[in-house]
């Protein structure tokens, strides 16, 4: 699982383009932002986090065996308006994908 806070929905937009077109399944990824609205506009609400609402991101994530400090930062990040993103991705994927998270300058937050 690839855990990623991107600095904006055009980052994000980008990033979800990239990984389309490199052939990655979009239903594998949450994009958690404080506008749904907003949100809704550039991804769909589908993927590991589904239906997870910014202010529940924290519990959200510990369920998801992260640490409540690293879910604590990514919750805290979506409140001060950045894009979370979480991916679901087969091992043997995960450094293709997370160099494709790094174009985008996305900070990568381990579990």
């Amino acid at each position: 699982m690839i855990l990623a806070v991107l600095e904006n929905l055009s980052r994000t937009e980008s990033l979800l383009n990239n990984l389309s077109e490199a052939d990655f399944n979009l239903n594998d990824i949450s994009v958690i932002y404080a506008d749904i609205k907003q949100r809704n506009a550039v991804a769909k609400d589908v993927g590991p986090l589904k239906g997870a609402a910014p202010e529940k991101l924290a519990e959200r994530l510990t369920k998801l065996g992260v640490s409540r400090e690293n879910a604590e930062i990514c919750r805290d990040a979506v409140i001060k308006g950045k894009v979370f993103v979480v991916m679901n991705i087969r091992p043997e994927l995960n450094e293709v994908a997370e160099e494709m998270f790094r174009d985008q300058s996305a900070l990568i937050v381990k579990g």
